[in-house]
């Protein structure tokens, strides 16, 4: 999960609502009579400046009611130069109004860096996870001027990599034969789809194919919805596509439930399924965040119901650069 700064407490947060909050609060709490002292979520970003790991003693909550400091300390060493850093506690409430202790370190992880993370504590007790950040990686993609769009995600060294998120984000507006300037004159909308479960491993990454058909109708729905603008000819007027944005996470092998569906609820509500954490729960992952602008060639695009007015090359119609 990419955020910049400041935001790294969210993206802890995020994770947190991912991997436990979809279940009920007694879900998440330690089976009868374990004695696991803590829970840990977080991400390592060899992206961020600031890394950010919450921290939640195994209670009957997972969420402390008070800002006292937790009995805790937390250190990561870099398992590769044997450099330590001693995290910082600070309380922060969450979307949902509770309290949590979100540790955080300056440091940026280096792409393939492998770290422990160390929580003890006053007592002796100790929970301590392993994390390996994720190499660096390359987008590619083609189309043989059809509607599917090859994707290939390729690492850079050898080291494998999953990917928990792959979605594109459609810019759209409408369009009429006889007027071809309400393109500009009506609202722009985003539309997010994701294509997770579609990939393929490959020696070198993972790759899938983006079908640019397949969503037009449901574009079409949703853009009615948010606008009230009705479709009354397919032949004259119809959705024109503005741009595409291509933005997968990548994601150490640890990110990797069974299955590998990652929001499979099965998963969500047992705290020790989808876990790395040694005498404790939770899960702390290296991952990052591509990102890449998709340019369709103009064939590709005349093969959907979609009118072509991609912005490539940094045109742009409605300015009279394309």
């Amino acid at each position: 999960m990419q955020c910049l700064n400041t935001q790294s407490v969210l993206c802890v947060v995020s994770l947190l609502v991912i991997l436990s909050l979809a279940a009920c609060e007694e879900d998440v709490a330690p089976p009868t009579g374990v004695d696991e002292p803590f829970s840990l979520y977080g991400v390592f970003n060899p992206r961020l400046p600031m890394q950010a790991v919450l921290v939640g003693p195994v209670e009957d909550l997972l969420f402390p009611e008070t800002r006292a400091p937790l009995d805790a300390v937390v250190t990561s060493t870099n398992l590769g130069n044997g450099k330590t850093y001693v995290w910082q506690d600070s309380v922060s409430a969450n979307a949902t109004g509770q309290l949590d202790h979100i540790f955080v370190a300056d440091f940026f992880p280096a792409y393939g860096s492998r770290h422990r993370l160390d929580v003890v504590r006053s007592d002796g007790e100790h929970t301590f996870v392993e994390v390996e950040v994720p190499g660096e990686t390359r987008i590619e993609d083609s189309d043989a001027g059809t509607r599917d769009i090859h994707v290939r995600i390729l690492g850079l060294d050898d080291a494998d990599f999953v990917l928990p998120r792959i979605e594109t984000m459609y810019s759209v507006s409408f369009y009429h034969i006889d007027d071809p300037y309400t393109v500009c004159n009506t609202p722009r909308k985003r539309y997010i789809f994701s294509h997770k479960g579609t990939e393929e491993k490959t020696d070198q990454g993972w790759k899938f194919t983006i079908d640019l058909n397949i969503f037009y109708e449901t574009m079409r729905s949703y853009y009615h919805d948010d606008t009230g603008i009705r479709f009354w000819n397919p032949d004259r007027d119809g959705l024109a596509l503005l741009d595409m944005e291509l933005e997968v996470t990548i994601g150490n092998v640890d990110w990797d439930p069974p299955g590998g569906n990652f929001s499979d609820e099965r998963v969500l509500v047992h705290p020790g399924t989808l876990s790395n954490v040694e005498n404790g729960y939770g899960l702390v992952v290296g991952g990052y965040n591509e990102e890449t602008v998709l340019y369709p060639s103009f064939r590709a695009v005349a093969d959907t119901p979609f009118f072509d007015y991609i912005q490539r090359n940094g045109g742009d119609y409605c300015l009279g650069t394309l």
